[in-house]
Order: C-alpha cells, then sequence, then structure tokens
C-alpha cells in the first residue's frame, strides 16, 4: 500500500518507524513548519519531522491545511491510505482522497474519551482499563467507524508519561495489522456504539490542570499522576505557582489538617487532601529547579505547618 504520514508529535514516531519496516511504501511525512521556541526563539521542527530527517523521508511542511492546490498535490501521490497521528483535524477536501480512508491511531476505547487530550483524563478518572482505536476519519471530532481496537490494564501507578510511551508502540503494531487487514479485506470497519455519556477529554488547560486539595486523595493521586510529565498539576505556595510533579499513597486514615495543609513526617513531606494524607517525592517551585518533598520542607516550610492553595 502507498501510504501518507500526517503528524507532529512524538506520539506519532512509533508509527512512522514501524511504517518504513513494513512492507507498504511512504510516500510523503506532512508536518507543521518549524516554529520560534525556547529563551532564544530559535526555529524548532515538529518531532515527526526530526525523525523524517534522521530516517531520510520527503518532508511537506505544510501552514495551511485549506491551502488550495494541497488536495491536488496529494492525489498526485496516488497513496491508497493516510495515517495520521497526533496532527491536526484533516478537511474533507483531503480525508476523502485515499480510497482506503484516513487512519487516526487515538489512545482510547473510543467512544470513550475523543477529543484532544484521552490520556490524561482516562488517568484522572482512575479508569482500569484503557486501550487504542484505530479508525476511519470522518466528520466530527474521533468519530469515524472503527477499524481495529484493542483493551489493556491500566496500571495504577503510571503516569502519563509512561502510559503514553506504551499506547505509542502498541498503537504503531495495531496500525499495521490495520492497513494489512483493509488491504486483504480481513477487516470491515464498523460504526463506533451509540453511548450518550461516554466521557469526554477536553483540551488541557491552565484552568483545568490546578489541583483541588479538598477532593479525595485518590482523585489528587490520580490528578497530579494524569499530568506528568506535562504539563504539570500546579498549585500556589504563598502567591506563587508550585507545580507538584509526583506524589505517592499512603496508607488510609482519617486527618485533621484542612485540606491543603502540607507538615513534615517521619523525615516525610505530606500533604492534607479530604480524607487522607498523601505524601510528595517531587516538586517544582516558580522558577526553580524540581526539588524533593523533603528539600522543599527543609528550605521552605517555616513553621510547622503551612498551606498550598
Amino acid at each position: 500500500m502507498r501510504v501518507v504520514f500526517f503528524g507532529n508529535g512524538a506520539f506519532g514516531i512509533p508509527a512512522l518507524r514501524r511504517l518504513i519496516h513494513s512492507p507498504h511504501k511512504l510516500m510523503a511525512v506532512i508536518t507543521n513548519p518549524d516554529k520560534p521556541a525556547g529563551r532564544g526563539h530559535q526555529l524548532r521542527p515538529t518531532p515527526i519531522k526530526e525523525e523524517a530527517l534522521r530516517l531520510n523521508l520527503p518532508i511537506w511542511e505544510v501552514e495551511s491545511l485549506k491551502e488550495p492546490s494541497l488536495p491536488e498535490r496529494l492525489r498526485a501521490l496516488e497513496a491508497h491510505v493516510f495515517v495520521v497521528v497526533a496532527y491536526r483535524i484533516l478537511p474533507r477536501s483531503i480525508w476523502e482522497l485515499p480510497p482506503f480512508g484516513a487512519l487516526n491511531i487515538h489512545p482510547s476505547l473510543l467512544p470513550a474519551y475523543r477529543g484532544p487530550a484521552p490520556i490524561p483524563w482516562s488517568i484522572m478518572a482512575g479508569e482500569k482499563v484503557t486501550g487504542i482505536t484505530i479508525f476511519r476519519i470522518r466528520e466530527g471530532v474521533d468519530t469515524g467507524e472503527i477499524v481495529l481496537q484493542r483493551s489493556f490494564p491500566l496500571p495504577e501507578e503510571w503516569d502519563a508519561g509512561e502510559l503514553t510511551r506504551f499506547l505509542s508502540q502498541i498503537g504503531a503494531d495495531l496500525l499495521i495489522e490495520a492497513i494489512e487487514g483493509l488491504a486483504t479485506q480481513k477487516i470491515e470497519p464498523t460504526p463506533q456504539p451509540n453511548i450518550p455519556d461516554a466521557p469526554y477529554a477536553p483540551k488541557l488547560s491552565t484552568e483545568n490542570t490546578r489541583i483541588s486539595w479538598n477532593r479525595p486523595a485518590e482523585e489528587v493521586y490520580n490528578f497530579i499522576r494524569a499530568l506528568s510529565p506535562e504539563p504539570r498539576a500546579w498549585t500556589t505556595f504563598q502567591g506563587k505557582r508550585v507545580h507538584v510533579l509526583k506524589v505517592q499513597r499512603l496508607p488510609s486514615r482519617r486527618v485533621t489538617h484542612l485540606p491543603g495543609t502540607i507538615w513534615q513526617e517521619d523525615k516525610t513531606t505530606v500533604v492534607a487532601c479530604q480524607n487522607a494524607p498523601l505524601q510528595i517525592l517531587s516538586l517544582q517551585l516558580e522558577g526553580k529547579k524540581p526539588i524533593s518533598g523533603e528539600e522543599f520542607a527543609q528550605g521552605y516550610l517555616r513553621n510547622q505547618y503551612m498551606h498550598f492553595t
């Protein structure tokens, strides 16, 4: 099969590598143009472009998917299928071009967690099972027919980074299986089930990544690991933002302190939640380097009890 790959983020790198080592022919890699980044505002390529350069692949940097000539340029490649991973929403004029459709790798069990941030939101919800869905792109966000879907246990200690690495590798393998299944007609895409109350996974923002300490400790634990290593859960301490990077659950017990109260206990630093404390393993104060919970206590806890807000 002749394949065109659309991608920006690192989640798509394993799929790109698997395509290169498959019997299929990669015709082009479509990605965003370089953008200024960092303090020096130097131009930085997308992770997909970096990998495509390393693999010596043909790269198209596309500023706008509404570029009038783009559909015809793509049509000239005579691709059988498009692969879209961690990219942008394709317009109909593009996804309807290849005969086998445009396939997307989505890291959830659709229709659950449609949207741009399925991995963090599934961890926040305390899900015990997650998975990968390969689906055909259609109108609407993540609504197309399911080509292939697999579920996996979600370890309760994994953070978003660990789950992302796992699902990106699994997704790459399932993508090849899906392409070959379509090519041989051994797979017939099926509509997604209609589940009106399926959870959604909206874009992460400053507003929805702030820690609420007055929630149960298990929920706060899931919230913090769901946002690690990026974009990181945050709170405030003495008027400044603090990113809480990693916490550990403690044996369940009643707490008498207000939620957000911080103190030292048996050489550990703990914080009160609604029903139990959590041990703080690492955090990062605004403008500072990451430090351990113990270093934070030694350097910043001037009183026996202080507070995150």
